[in-house]
């Protein structure tokens, strides 16, 4: 637009006379008084085609003006224009427009003289050419303006903050006129100068203090709230201060340079880089206030002990972030007057290469979305298949890292993991297995075992940390059963197990075997060493206060005195 208003303050329409714009006037004015006496000498010798003639050509003439005029008031006006007064200049020359020249009365002149090849009728023809030429582009520019009436607004910050006011009282002191003597051979003048360096100041001073004095505070308020969320918020504080420390000075910047420039404008060009540039700006500080809101979510949910998968968080989190780039990238785009509806169909012709060459890749994204919705497994959680087994440390869009027990990191695609049978041992409520065989020698006494099986049995009944159907949270339970809407046993799906036997179980080659089958509450595989420990130490505890010793693994030889036998038999 700046090379079109550009034309239209130095390049009126042409009247085709290359002459002064005075003088074109002033020859078009006396030619349309000849006219006019030439078509009252006609009339009076009833010379229709003459003063058809003649008048066609007088309101070609006088269109030109109306044209000219129009662009003159355009180009001397348009850093006052607004919507409303465009809308109105445009109807009042529209309606004037019709109201002089009725184009349908020419044209059906014309018609009847087309087939007629004397020098009136050439004449005619000519004329009848260049007033429809101009009346149907006049018209035209006229419905063009009126349904792209923006196109003509000045958008200059410097007009809507009325800081030209300013301008035009600096520039009229008697400093300033001395002044712009000199700084006219710079094209500039005291008023914009001054006015400059202010904008500039004025937008550093406010930049310092976002940056500094805002931050600062910010900062101080979050450090005296002693929470887990601290560090999170300081972190996102931090990479949104340079980015609105950009926009602050990218919009002084801009403004500083109108004022430097007015009442020309920047150009189409510059004013299109600032805009990309705050639109990315915009877009990339949104995207970090969208992380910290999820953020803070996710650790007031986990602070109430609510469970939520952070993977589908990670996932929402991303997709949310991607729109608000696709949005940006569309708003850009459609600034710039590309055609969004052809990068889309030519998005949708190469969508089929573009999928077929990443197959592997999509295959590994719908794996994600298959372990999301399936819930196999969560971060954080101890998996185990046929090749991997370790703690999941992060399922990404194509990949699934885990680190193994030897603290080794593995990366599995999602695709595999999402279709390969797997152990997931963190799938526990309660209960971890205590399974083990105690055995005790043949020499030991059957009432001193049916002693120890029932003293150990309720000693596991009456340990606190081993799992019994009486020590399970009902409530708990009952709030699963509330929730769920399907037929399956929810003691299985959120994995409570509480069984507890104790029972002489086999004879064995060298010892009396008792079978040790429970739960602990626990399933932190620590917590579960300590608790089997002292397991253990009460078992043991148990077989000495009944006289019962451990057996091992040995063999009895029995040897028979021949001699002895032979003398019997005699």
């Amino acid at each position: 637009m700046s090379f079109a208003r550009s034309l239209m303050k130095n390049n009126p329409y042409s009247l085709d006379i290359n002459k002064s714009l005075f003088i074109d006037f002033v020859k078009v004015d006396q030619e349309i008084n000849n006219l006019t006496l030439r078509i009252d000498t006609n009339k009076k010798y009833n010379y229709q085609e003459a003063v058809d003639r003649d008048t066609m050509k007088i309101n070609s003439l006088k269109l030109k003006k109306q044209i000219y005029n129009f662009f003159e008031y355009l180009s001397k006006n348009w850093t006052l224009l607004d919507k409303n007064i465009i809308d109105k200049y445009i109807i009042d020359t529209q309606k004037h427009l019709y109201q002089t020249i009725n184009i349908q009365k020419n044209i059906k002149f014309y018609m009847s003289i087309q087939s007629q090849t004397n020098t009136m009728a050439t004449d005619i023809k000519n004329n009848f050419f260049i007033l429809s030429k101009d009346y149907y582009f006049f018209d035209s520019l006229l419905n063009y303006i009126t349904l792209n009436d923006n196109l003509f607004e000045y958008h200059s910050l410097t007009n809507r903050l009325k800081l030209d006011n300013i301008i035009d009282y600096i520039n009229q002191q008697t400093y300033s006129k001395e002044a712009n003597l000199y700084l006219r051979y710079l094209k500039i003048d005291t008023g914009r100068l001054f006015l400059f360096f202010i904008v500039m100041l004025f937008f550093i001073y406010i930049n310092y203090l976002i940056y500094k004095r805002i931050y600062n505070y910010f900062k101080t308020k979050i450090e005296e709230e002693d929470n887990d969320i601290d560090d999170i918020l300081l972190i996102n504080l931090r990479k949104i201060r340079i980015p609105i420390s950009l926009l602050i000075n990218g919009i002084g910047l801009q403004l500083a340079l109108e004022v430097l420039h007015y009442p020309n404008s920047l150009g189409d060009k510059t004013y299109l880089y600032f805009y990309i540039f705050f639109i990315m700006i915009i877009a990339y500080i949104l995207m970090q206030i969208i992380e910290n809101i999820f953020f803070i979510f996710f650790y007031s949910v986990h602070n109430k002990n609510l469970t939520l998968r952070t993977e589908l968080i990670n996932l929402i989190l991303s997709v949310s972030k991607f729109i608000i780039f696709l949005i940006a990238l569309l708003i850009v785009l459609i600034k710039m007057n590309v055609n969004i509806s052809g990068v889309i169909a030519s998005l949708g012709i190469g969508g089929l290469a573009v999928a077929l060459a990443a197959k592997d890749t999509l295959s590994n994204f719908f794996g994600l979305l298959k372990i999301i919705f399936d819930q196999s497994f969560s971060q954080g959680d101890w998996i185990q298949t046929s090749d991997v087994n370790g703690t999941v440390v992060e399922i990404g869009f194509i990949s699934t890292k885990i680190r193994t027990f030897d603290n080794a990191m593995i990366i599995v695609p999602n695709e595999k993991l999402a279709n390969t049978s797997l152990k997931n041992w963190s799938k526990r409520t309660v209960g971890r297995r205590i399974k083990l065989y105690v055995g005790v020698t043949y020499n030991s006494n059957q009432k001193d075992i049916q002693n120890a099986i029932n003293d150990i049995n309720h000693m596991l009944l009456e340990h606190k940390d081993i799992s019994t159907p009486e020590k399970i949270d009902t409530r708990k339970l009952r709030r699963h059963y509330q929730k769920s809407n399907k037929f399956v046993s929810l003691d299985n799906k959120i994995g409570i197990k509480s069984t507890l036997m104790v029972y002489l179980d086999s004879f064995s080659n060298s010892s009396i075997d008792i079978l040790i089958y429970s739960f602990t509450k626990t399933t932190d595989w620590q917590e579960w060493l300590k608790v089997k420990q002292d397991v253990l130490y009460k078992i043991w505890t148990i077989l000495e206060s009944n006289n019962l010793e451990f057996a091992f693994p040995s063999q009895s030889i029995y040897l028979e005195n021949i001699e002895e036998k032979a003398f019997d038999n005699k």
